[in-house]
């Protein structure tokens, strides 16, 4: 999974859930009709290899999840465990079931019950997992698919009262695009989201998976960075490098991006609201100075 999946895969997952949900339901009804319509099982080894734990869709998908470096997902990661652990638990069931109905010509309760109750809880847990999906994608914008302003201070109220509970160093960092409404003006709107989109993968890419980037709102960016200033400077200075040096290729144009930064660290006496002002304030001041600056108050 590369840098660019890891942003899109959150957009992804409820639909991806939904449809493996639909696969083993319909694998579930045809390999019962094998059994309650007394179906003669030619080559059991074939069959189970064909709905094997391996093979299985859901298997591909959820270790996709659990095998990437997805922001902001590790708070889910021992959910989606769990729920891979019963999944891997029901296909052994399932094996159980079919290698007794092909040896003996039936099945006894106690393997059908052990199968039906963890059928049970699988089911449950995966639309559980659908429905959490959905909501979960409420949290994100919807052309950069990294999270929106208004998640971002639900989120953040949660890590600002720990980071002070705690004693813990972190920024507020607002970014924007330079002359941005130029490139708008001069290739159209679609280049310019083009551009938002580009910016958004550099910045989650370059950030590390426990700090918090958000579109605040037009070209504008917000970060929570669990650093102090000093670390933050040195964190933005490379994406500022990065940007510097990075040449977009949008619909035959060549376009060379810039941003502007404005940093402030954490001050006991201040909400996280007034942080955000403060930083909102030292990105002007980095804007007025010429742009393409980074300034911190």
């Amino acid at each position: 999974m590369t840098n660019i999946d890891r942003i899109d895969i959150h957009k992804d997952l409820s639909g991806n859930l939904k449809s493996n949900l639909d696969i083993h339901l319909k694998k579930i009804i045809e390999l019962f009709k094998i059994i309650v319509c007394k179906h003669e099982i030619n080559d059991l080894d074939k069959m189970l290899e064909r709905n094997s734990y391996s093979n299985c869709e859901i298997t591909h998908m959820l270790n996709a999840i659990l095998n990437s470096r997805i922001k902001n997902i590790d708070d889910k990661k021992d959910k989606i465990l769990d729920f891979e652990n019963l999944h891997e638990r029901l296909h052994n069931l399932i094996d159980n079931l079919f290698t007794e109905y092909k040896t003996t010509g039936i099945v006894n309760e106690k393997t059908y019950e052990d199968f039906a109750v963890v059928e049970f809880q699988f089911i449950q847990k995966l639309t559980t997992l659908v429905i959490e999906s959905e909501n979960y994608e409420k949290n994100f914008d919807g052309l950069t698919n990294i999270f929106n302003r208004k998640y971002f201070f639900e989120k953040v109220n949660y890590d600002f009262s720990k980071a002070r509970r705690t004693r813990s160093d972190f920024t507020v960092v607002m970014a924007d695009i330079d002359y941005f409404k130029k490139i708008n003006d001069e290739y159209g709107h679609q280049v310019g989201d083009e551009v938002l989109i580009e910016v958004s993968r550099l910045f989650v890419e370059h950030i590390r998976a426990y700090d918090i980037v958000a579109r605040y709102g037009g070209e504008e960016f917000i970060f929570f960075i669990y650093s102090s200033a000093k670390e933050t400077l040195i964190i933005f200075n490379r994406i500022k490098k990065i940007l510097e040096s990075k040449i977009l290729q949008i619909n035959n144009h060549t376009i060379q991006i810039t941003c502007s930064f404005g940093v402030v660290q954490d001050r006991d006496a201040l909400s996280m609201l007034e942080l955000v002002s403060l930083s909102d304030k030292a990105l002007y001041e980095a804007k007025a100075k010429g742009r393409n600056q980074i300034v911190i108050i």
